[in-house]
């Protein structure tokens, strides 16, 4: 029997592209995993040097429709007294983080997001799912058809 992995292993994949994104490994970011208290969730402790100083960040990624702040707590309880900086939550698109309070930065996944209640993989083009993009304000000026002839 062949091991193919499995969805969670994708998806996970996936979370630390996005995590990757605004922790940089050039900027000194170090990423480690810690065990999550919530099953399904990943946790991390991501940490950099500056000028001596340790700054620590606590990152939880959720891939349910309602996130929860457990993962985020306990391992906020882990990391007290020192220099923590900031808490961050990673959640696929349309996730109501509307019980996430405002100290937590929440990073939504490129790769998965929420459509009629189910998770989603956004990235497969045949299957792509989109998301409405807010219109572009209509511009003033009037422009010439293409198909005009030109005048001078």
């Amino acid at each position: 029997m062949i091991n193919m992995g499995s969805v969670h292993d994708v998806m996970q994949t996936f979370a630390f592209r996005a995590i990757r994104t605004h922790f940089r490994e050039n900027e000194g970011w170090e990423c480690r995993q810690v065990l999550s208290p919530v099953t399904g969730n990943m946790t991390c402790i991501i940490s950099r040097e500056v000028w001596g100083r340790k700054e620590i960040v606590t990152l939880a990624v959720s891939y349910d429709e309602k996130p929860s702040m457990l993962p985020l707590e306990v391992l906020a309880a882990t990391v007290k007294g020192k220099d923590l900086k900031g808490q961050y939550l990673v959640v696929p698109k349309a996730a109501n983080v509307s019980a996430i309070p405002e100290q937590v930065h929440v990073l939504f996944m490129e790769a998965f997001g929420f459509v009629d209640g189910k998770l989603v993989w956004l990235t497969r083009k045949k299957n792509s799912m989109h998301y409405p993009q807010p219109e572009a304000p209509a511009k003033a000026e009037a422009t010439a058809s293409a198909c005009e002839p030109y005048t001078a």
